[in-house]
């Protein structure tokens, strides 16, 4: 194999495939990124047997056809110090050589054969979404899901197509985050799956640089496809929790307030939160909301806020950081905040598109 290559897009591909390569493994292979040079292309796999990706380098000329598998770390730190317009990489036996204006590495390699298969995405997906709109509805589901490294459902983000629109539902159990959006054209059927959040961040990540994303999903697997990325991951195993069934149907209280100026103070009162529940307390009434916080260690906070209160007055009290996390991504003025009773569920709305229910924390 001999190929000469833009740095810049081997910048690129290389930036994706390190968020993806195993960095502890005991199968040396799974610390590389393997480099085919074929039909006038290069293409990079990376893949940690859960999550991959096929990223194909059109800034090239190939000289010679053939394959390398060559350590990601290494290749990487060598391209990103590079200082040339572009880079000659070529194979030497079981090594992989590359050389700018002043400068020639030679890495120790590993047989091309040995790499795991990746899957290629040459036919029709299920359905087409704008890159900018599924990116937007990540941010507002993402942040929800469970942390804890695990493959129950909830680790990963719940995706429904149908028609021409597209759902993302997460939750960890204390809150759940629901966004909606609008597919390019009808998807060929339904569609479910458990998508992990590793995927999730790596979408994101391609996003920017691209109009449309094509969707396949197929028995266990997931496969997304930009116009020079191909993303490929299982799915999360498991029954998603029944959503629905979370969601109050009817709310007895309404609270209508500037998201801006409501994040700003919920930041203001967690200054003084207690360690464990950074609960804030809520008090809701006709034309004000006093936001206040107490502990022990640190001292006391009271803030004000005002909003427009449909129903009789409440007190509730919320983790504030799980608050702030729904506020951030809102993008719109006003938010609505419905509440039925302190001990019950509430939900956030940001417009048609995000809803938010949260869970109160007892202060005690």
């Amino acid at each position: 194999m001999k190929v000469i290559a833009q740095t810049a897009a081997l910048q690129e591909a290389l930036g994706l495939a390190g968020n993806i390569v195993a960095t502890r493994t005991p199968k040396p292979v799974l610390l590389c990124v393997k480099l085919i040079a074929a039909n006038k292309m290069l293409t990079m796999l990376a893949t940690d047997l859960e999550v991959g990706c096929r990223f194909q380098i059109a800034a090239v000329q190939v000289e010679e056809e053939g394959e390398a598998l060559v350590p990601a770390d290494r290749l990487g730190g060598i391209v990103r110090e590079s200082s040339d317009e572009s880079l000659t990489i070529e194979t030497d036996k079981e090594a992989c050589v590359i050389t700018g204006a002043g400068s020639r590495f030679r890495i120790l390699g590993y047989d091309p054969g040995e790499y795991p298969a990746v899957s290629e995405f040459t036919e029709k997906g299920d359905f087409q979404v704008s890159a900018t709109v599924l990116s937007k509805m990540i941010g507002k589901t993402l942040f929800a899901t469970a942390k804890a490294h695990s493959h129950y459902a909830i680790s990963g983000v719940l995706w429904e197509a149908g028609g021409k629109k597209l759902q993302l539902v997460a939750t960890d159990g204390h809150r759940l985050a629901q966004a909606r959006g609008a597919l390019a054209k009808s998807a060929a059927g339904d569609v479910t799956a458990i998508v992990p959040a590793k995927l999730m961040s790596l979408i994101q990540r391609i996003a920017t640089n691209e109009e449309t994303l094509e969707v396949k999903v197929q028995e266990n697997q997931i496969l997304v496809r930009a116009a020079r990325v191909v993303l490929i991951s299982t799915l999360v195993q498991g029954n998603f929790p029944k959503y629905g069934d979370v969601i109050p149907k009817e709310c007895s209280r309404k609270a209508t307030v500037n998201a801006a100026q409501f994040e700003h103070r919920i930041r203001q009162a967690a200054l003084l939160t207690p360690e464990e529940s950074h609960g804030v307390k809520l008090s809701f009434q006709q034309d004000k909301l006093t936001l206040s916080s107490r502990s022990p260690e640190t001292g006391e906070a009271e803030v004000t806020c005002p909003i427009k209160l449909e129903g009789d007055p409440v007190d509730i009290a919320f983790n504030s950081t799980f608050l702030t996390d729904a506020l951030r991504v809102a993008e719109v003025e006003e938010v609505s905040f419905e509440m039925n009773a302190s001990n019950k569920p509430a939900v956030l709305r940001a417009g048609n598109d995000f809803l938010y229910v949260l869970m109160p924390v007892d202060l005690g």
